[in-house]
């Protein structure tokens, strides 16, 4: 691996640490059933994972239990759905077994998003003098997607010294629909989830479940026309060689 691809992995899980640390000092858990069923349901999700065309890396649905849990949750609460929502996204049912520094890459990378979206969904709305669920829910979708597809696109980047303009657009091309239908069907279950009506979020495991399935359906008709676009691409060329002697 590249010396600035060790670099930049030492960074982030320099700032994972700290942000671990603070975690564990601030932990208190308002209501610790509650907290433990959706860490359940986030951990479900995470197994429920996508993996996208030309890149070595997955997405999952944990995000969507990560911005319930800005809405809902504590901040040690939320960084931890986040980094256990990674570790069971890198090492369930994996096609190869997965490097030892890929996964630590993926648990620091997770938590700093997470960390960075909580921070920021309570920060900035209340400078603008907003504080409702919908502008913490915006803010808080709007830094995960672009902080997670940034730093994912750079470590990729750095360690198959690929051009970063060239790995970001692709990872925010595939990723982004995603993430819009899951911020959305988190907003909503964080809307009718506040005060005693915690379960009415509990519907978004359902919904994102059939989420999680047409995109995957959709991801492999892509890959499928794209093989099979480069087939008809080939035959073409070889017919047109043939012709040509």
């Amino acid at each position: 691996m590249p010396s600035l691809a060790k670099i930049y992995i030492a960074l982030i899980a320099s700032v994972a640490t700290a942000t671990l640390a603070a975690a564990a000092y601030q932990w208190k858990p308002e209501n610790l059933g509650r907290f433990v069923l959706f860490f359940a349901l986030a951990m479900v999700a995470s197994a429920m994972k996508i993996r996208l065309p030309g890149l070595k890396t997955t997405i999952s649905a944990s995000f969507v239990f990560i911005l319930i849990g800005i809405a809902l949750f504590s901040f040690g609460e939320t960084v931890l759905i986040g980094l256990g929502g990674a570790l069971v996204q890198s090492l369930w049912r994996s096609l190869q077994r997965p490097k030892p520094v890929q996964v630590f890459f993926n648990g620091a990378c997770l938590t700093v998003c997470t960390a960075a979206a909580f921070w920021a969904a309570h920060v900035v709305p209340a400078l603008v003098g907003s504080g409702s669920a919908a502008a913490m829910m915006a803010v808080g979708a709007s830094v995960y997607v672009l902080l997670n597809t940034s730093l994912v696109s750079l470590v990729v980047a750095l360690a198959e010294r690929y051009p970063l303009r060239q790995v970001w657009p692709s990872c925010y091309e595939w990723t982004f629909p995603y993430f819009l239908v899951g911020a959305g069907v988190a907003g909503l279950a964080s809307a009718a989830g506040h005060g005693n009506n915690w379960q009415m979020t509990l519907l978004v495991a359902p919904v994102m479940y059939f989420v999680y399935v047409y995109y995957r359906m959709h991801i492999m008709r892509a890959v499928l026309e794209n093989v099979s676009n480069a087939s008809r691409e080939n035959e073409a060329a070889l017919a047109s060689a043939s012709q040509g002697r």
